[in-house]
């Protein structure tokens, strides 16, 4: 009976998550403040308030001058404009209308103007320094400039709203906020920002054999690396993680564990005891917390009985206890579901092409996810199996940067073949911990 309800639950990687994803939404949204929101999802679009740049200013450094006082200036016969005023950034509007307001307009003159200064309206173009002459008078104070060739009206003047109008979406509800979405946001003076709030999730370990690290080691019994391994990936991309101690394999233990961790957080991630084992517990003690099954085996090796339930609005994701599948369950389900409540508008994996350098020839009636070495060479992406890629290989772990996509069928894949790969999240974020 059991094996025909898991049959019943039979889904296809994409189909799985579609089925996590389907229901949930984006937690709540919270105003934080700019620092605190590195990493983090905007939960509303933003428009620019005002133009940018906010005023007309100079691109670089030289002289403001009218383009009509340029148009005869040649080689040998330059144009002298006298120097009225100095302007550098940061002067206030009035001191600017100030300085140079009492000129008649048609007097030959210029001001010293300095980059990310305001540009005085009566003036159409800057000259750079390096393109003007100068003459100093005895007290060492310049007045006067020369100009030997014309200059077009506009040359390095950045009008107001030149770059973005006021009221343009600049930034869209589900971006993540990184270096360059906080230097716009900073460039607009905001001091905060509308961000979802991080996904809460719970580890949970399974298994008799399982020690905590730190603890002496006892025979036939093994130190818990996958919750730590799912703590990390975790808090890679940016969920609020709580890690639970290993769970004995006992029913009524382990149902009272999952009930509490539910309580604690948005999805319950198990690792172990999900399997078809008289021992694994997991199926059976979500049933028992009042979890409804959503799908019992996905098609994907490693990582077969990987299974999900439903309670309400918490999702309990069981990944298997073998490291290899664990990891693999990590990157293609979990990574997209997190991506998902955390309010990402890009939230599913990235797949790529590549050739692969090696054949694999052990065929499989699903999908196989192998750990690879990916690398880049005269702009093609080279797939090499890792050769000792065994299911309980933790240490495959530490070269595998990439895993490539074995399709289903009785032959495998021959060297040269094109297939799909993903790059692993310590890879694709450069191994940022939010």
């Amino acid at each position: 009976m059991a094996t025909l309800q898991k049959q019943q639950f039979v889904v296809s990687v994409e189909e799985a998550i579609r089925h996590l994803c389907e229901g949930m939404s984006p937690g709540r949204a919270e105003r934080l403040d700019l620092e605190d929101c590195v990493g983090r999802v905007l939960a509303e679009d933003f428009l620019t308030p005002f133009p940018m740049p906010p005023f007309r200013r100079a691109a670089m450094d030289g002289y403001a001058v009218r383009s009509n006082a340029t148009i005869g200036a040649k080689l040998g016969q330059e144009t002298r404009l006298r120097v009225i005023a100095e302007i550098k950034a940061g002067v206030s509007r009035e001191w600017v209308e100030e300085c140079t307001g009492g000129i008649a307009i048609e007097d030959a003159d210029c001001v010293r103007i300095f980059t990310g200064a305001p540009v005085p309206h009566r003036y159409d173009t800057v000259v750079m320094q390096e393109a003007v002459t100068t003459s100093i008078e005895d007290d060492g104070r310049t007045r006067w400039i020369g100009i030997d060739r014309p200059h077009p009206s506009g040359k390095h003047v950045a009008e107001a709203g030149e770059d973005l109008a006021p009221g343009k979406l600049i930034l869209v509800k589900g971006t993540v906020i990184g270096a360059k979405e906080m230097a716009v946001l900073a460039s607009y003076g905001q001091r905060d920002a509308v961000v979802y709030a991080k996904p809460r999730i719970a580890v949970l370990p399974v298994g008799d054999e399982l020690l905590e690290p730190g603890a002496a080691l006892s025979a036939n019994r093994i130190y818990d690396a996958n919750s730590l391994a799912v703590y990390a990936f975790l808090k890679q991309l940016g969920a609020h993680v709580i890690r639970r101690k290993p769970v004995p394999d006992q029913l009524a233990v382990l149902t009272r564990e999952i009930e509490q961790a539910a309580e604690q957080a948005d999805i319950v991630i198990t690792t172990g005891g999900i399997s078809v084992g008289d021992h694994d517990y997991v199926e059976r003690a979500a049933a028992s917390a009042g979890f409804e099954p959503v799908f019992t085996k996905v098609l994907m090796r490693p990582g077969t009985p990987t299974s999900a339930f439903k309670k309400g609005n918490c999702l309990l994701l069981g990944l298997s206890g073998n490291p290899s599948a664990c990891y693999s369950g990590l990157e293609l389900l979990v990574k997209p579901t997190v991506q998902w409540l955390k309010g990402m508008k890009s939230y599913r994996n990235q797949w790529l092409k590549g050739k692969l350098e090696d054949s694999v020839g052990k065929p499989c009636p699903y999908p196989r996810y192998i750990r690879s070495i990916a690398t880049m060479e005269l702009g093609m992406w080279r797939i090499n199996p890792l050769p000792n890629d065994k299911s309980g290989n933790i240490a495959a772990f530490a070269e595998a940067n990439a895993i490539a996509v074995i399709p289903a069928g009785g032959r495998g894949a021959a060297k040269g073949e094109i297939v799909s790969f993903l790059l692993l999240t310590h890879m694709a974020n450069g191994g940022l911990t939010l």
